[in-house]
């Protein structure tokens, strides 16, 4: 880890711990999320159950003078980091609004934020973010506090931190943030000019958006001992597995995909998670209206499921929310977690998978407690 900041106070955070810390169930004590369909999560899940989202012109044009279609937030004041800063401070508060009695001191913060390849992020770009979050707060975090810029498919990496933060003497809970951005100038010309964007003339893109997400984890109680949070309560979510791959396709076409790092992320998941494949109930993807994501999914997925199996419900949350990068991973948790509050309707278990342009692939097993 390297100092971003203040010594000892904010990290910066590269693949997580060097080893894989002890198999650890993590339960999901609260969550958050702003987005473009909510500022609160129990306002963005009703929208994202009724499938409604709120795509808007913007004034970014394309190079016929076209207006770019975006999910935004409504909030002309402020732009750049202060903007992101303001998401990600709505996040944390809506997550910690039903947290009572906890020193914040004694909780670290992992933020999972965009590459510096695709924003040209540097530290400094991600302290000040980081800094605006906590002024807005008024709070302070554990020193082991820092940020993980591993783009959309970095949440298995931040769950493994997350778990090896868990074993520090005095750290009960650890709160994953997911934030990011594609609404600036920079960002938006550069895949317009990939072809990468849904606009006029090419379906085959993704609608850019903005949003912050935050999972409050805390590890499975198994015994009485003292000082410990009870984490068994019924129709919880719990983080039974996770696992990375490394895919060699990329979505220009330069490489084809074969599916090999998707495919490998979700057997390590599935493997760390004690389950079979065929016990998974449901799907969550990141897809996002491009056609190599989707195919790519569609293959690993048909590749995994046993001969006569059935193909997993499959759920996606960038129809409603559009592209949201980093925090497309811990939205996912949010919204899982508080379906499983108040339905029955995805079943006992389920399955996260997500990917990044830079080959890097992620997958997540949930199931709900029952304690």
């Amino acid at each position: 880890m390297s100092s971003l900041t203040k010594p000892g106070f904010w990290n910066k955070f590269g693949a997580g711990p060097g080893q894989t810390p002890a198999p650890m169930t993590l339960a999901i004590r609260a969550a958050g999320l702003c987005c473009a369909v909510g500022y609160n999560l129990d306002a963005a899940v009703c929208a994202m159950r009724a499938n409604m989202d709120h795509f808007q012109h913007s004034n970014f044009k394309t190079g016929q003078h076209e207006r770019v279609l975006v999910a935004r937030l409504d909030d002309d004041n402020i732009w750049g980091q202060g903007r992101l800063a303001r998401w990600i401070a709505m996040a944390i508060a809506d997550c910690l609004s039903s947290v009572e009695n906890v020193d914040f001191t004694d909780v670290p913060l992992v933020w999972l934020a965009p590459e510096p390849e695709r924003s040209g992020n540097d530290s400094d770009w991600y302290a000040s973010v980081f800094n605006q979050t906590v002024d807005h707060l008024n709070l302070q975090f554990h020193p082991s506090s820092g940020v993980m810029p591993l783009g959309r498919a970095g949440l298995a990496n931040a769950l493994k931190q997350a778990t090896a933060l868990l074993e520090l003497q005095g750290c009960e809970q650890v709160l994953v943030v997911g934030a990011d951005t594609f609404l600036n100038a920079t960002t938006i010309n550069a895949y317009l000019q990939a072809g990468r964007l849904q606009v006029r003339g090419n379906s085959d893109g993704f609608i850019p958006g903005e949003a912050a997400a935050a999972v409050l984890l805390q590890r499975v109680v198994v015994d009485n001992q003292p000082n410990c949070v009870d984490a068994r309560k019924k129709n919880q979510l719990h983080i039974i597995g996770f696992g990375n791959g490394d895919e060699p396709g990329r979505v220009d076409g330069s490489v084809s995909s074969k599916s090999q790092g998707l495919t490998q992320a979700i057997r390590s998941a599935v493997k760390m998670s004690q389950l079979d494949f065929n016990e998974l109930d449901f799907r969550i993807t990141d897809q996002n209206g491009e056609s190599f994501f989707a195919r790519e999914a569609s293959n690993a997925i048909t590749r995994l499921t046993p001969t006569g199996g059935a193909m997993l419900r499959l759920l996606t949350i960038a129809d409603c929310l559009g592209e949201v990068g980093a925090a497309t991973g811990p939205a996912m948790l949010a919204y899982i977690h508080k379906l499983y509050q108040h339905s029955n309707e995805l079943g006992e278990s389920g399955l996260l998978h997500l990917a990044n342009d830079n080959g890097l692939r992620s997958a997540v097993v949930v199931k709900r407690s029952h304690v």
